[in-house]
């Protein structure tokens, strides 16, 4: 864990510097997660799981102070940065190391070092290589360049982890709305959201989320979402185009 600059002069605790500045990339420059109509007002709650070191609770912080967040991230070193860049910053948040899930219990996390962001309960170093490929030769790096990147990258170590379901969550800590959910959990998006029970829908007024498109995942995310009364809007970065990666957006109707 070490301390870096970002170009906009904040000073964040990180594990990779190069990981950093794309997702400093994606959240702060290209503002990934304000391309459609999310809104945020003082007072909202915000739930990010798959928090990493807190890159995106950042940005919402910075866009609309006076949230309230409660964020979730299993890995532990990652974790140790986003509680450092939490206090470092001010956020008003309730941290918690655990993945969230369909059911709790106890889950198999793959952490990779070199690319921490692609940690999961269902990784395959493989598929995650070649994803990682695609996306860094359309970010313009070279072929020599890729391959030096990726040498390496996914090392892995599996450890055990805690995993609760967000209703679980809510009821703990009498969470009364969640204004804003936002999902980055690598291949575990539908399992987050099969732990929401009934009564607890109502609860979220948007989501946003990184849904893997694996055995019909993206069309079962979004139906479970527009069940439950909200639009979905569905978009794929250029960088990742052809790839199982999709931006899912959903609103509340009449929210």
């Amino acid at each position: 864990m070490h301390e870096m600059q970002l170009p906009n002069g904040l000073l964040v605790q990180q594990v990779n510097p190069g990981e950093t500045a794309l997702l400093y990339r994606d959240i702060f420059t290209e503002r990934c997660y304000m391309r459609r109509r999310l809104s945020l007002n003082p007072g909202d709650t915000v739930f990010d799981v798959g928090a990493n070191i807190g890159m995106a609770a950042l940005f919402f912080h910075l866009e609309c102070p006076g949230l309230t967040f409660h964020v979730f991230e299993p890995a532990p070193i990652p974790y140790a940065a986003l509680i450092a860049n939490l206090a470092a910053h001010g956020l008003s948040a309730h941290p918690s190391r655990c993945a969230l899930g369909e059911s709790p219990g106890v889950g198999r996390l793959t952490y990779y070092p070199d690319s921490t962001v692609m940690s999961g309960l269902y990784a395959d170093a493989e598929a995650e290589a070649a994803l990682t490929r695609t996306y860094l030769t359309r970010s313009g790096f070279d072929s020599d360049d890729v391959r030096e990147m990726l040498s390496g990258r996914h090392e892995n170590t599996v450890m055990n982890c805690p995993v609760q379901t967000l209703s679980a969550v809510i009821a703990a800590r009498g969470v009364e709305s969640i204004d804003l959910l936002k999902l980055d959990v690598e291949k575990s998006e539908l399992d987050v959201l099969r732990g929401l029970d009934e009564r607890d829908w109502p609860k979220v007024r948007q989501v946003v989320a990184e849904v893997h498109d694996i055995g019909g995942a993206l069309k079962s995310f979004t139906a479970l979402l527009e069940v439950h009364g909200f639009d979905v809007e569905t978009e794929q970065d250029e960088l990742l185009r052809g790839t199982e990666i999709f931006e899912v957006f959903a609103f509340r109707k009449g929210g």
